[in-house]
């Protein structure tokens, strides 16, 4: 089958039949072809750093979004991703400067509440990477971004039975650009907060009624998402 062919060699794997090559056809050839795709929360991370002063970097996260996935798997060829973001659950393990972060210093999130990133382009290369060409909207200014990405795994059969893919994605962007324009500087000139943000994504989804399924299995021993 030719989409098989192509799959295996966004994969990194040539024709050889190896023992990897054979157990990944074997799961390939069986993942059921779906278009609609939902995040799951319990293991997506949408997360960001920052160097302070140039001596370390902060790494911080986003804890509350919801996101639109569509693709054709196994090969999503056609991925297509839409996100939107609640600013104001930005953590960095410090309430004191979460609260900068959400001031009108930064983020603004009294007035702006949500920054969104909708993809427009997916360039697929081998070894399960691909380049996600989108536009990222922050403080009401929309501007194109592009992020690297890795088809991380598949997997056939989860825990309560439903199909499941990871991703990974990374970017970087200058917020001057997006209105994120506080700016700092020590008694010898470091930059407090440096322009250059590295976004990092890890996300895996799943089928809506797999998301289901896991709710009510959590819920049966008490637990909720």
């Amino acid at each position: 089958m030719e989409w098989l062919q192509k799959v295996l060699s966004w994969l990194g794997l040539g024709n050889g039949k190896t023992a990897e090559r054979q157990q990944l056809e074997k799961k390939v050839s069986r993942f059921p072809q779906i278009s609609r795709w939902v995040v799951d929360p319990t293991h997506t991370t949408v997360g960001f750093r920052v160097m302070h002063m140039g001596l370390v970097e902060v790494r911080g996260r986003f804890r509350r979004y919801t996101a639109e996935v569509k693709g054709s798997s196994p090969a999503f060829t056609d991925l297509q991703i839409y996100a939107q973001i609640e600013v104001a659950s930005i953590d960095t393990d410090l309430p004191a400067r979460d609260t900068h972060l959400r001031s009108a210093d930064f983020f603004d999130a009294e007035r702006y509440p949500h920054m969104t990133f909708r993809s427009t382009a997916v360039r697929w290369r081998p070894l399960r990477r691909f380049i996600l060409e989108g536009e990222l909207t922050i403080k009401g200014i929309t501007r194109p971004i592009q992020l690297e990405g890795e088809l991380k795994g598949l997997v056939l059969s989860d825990i309560v039975g439903h199909p499941r893919a990871s991703f990974a994605l990374r970017g970087e962007l200058d917020r001057r650009q997006w209105g994120l324009t506080w700016h700092m500087e020590t008694q010898d000139g470091s930059i407090v907060v440096d322009n250059r943000v590295i976004l990092e994504i890890e996300a895996e989804i799943t089928t809506p009624e797999g998301m289901e399924a896991l709710r009510q299995a959590l819920a049966q021993m008490g637990l909720q998402i």
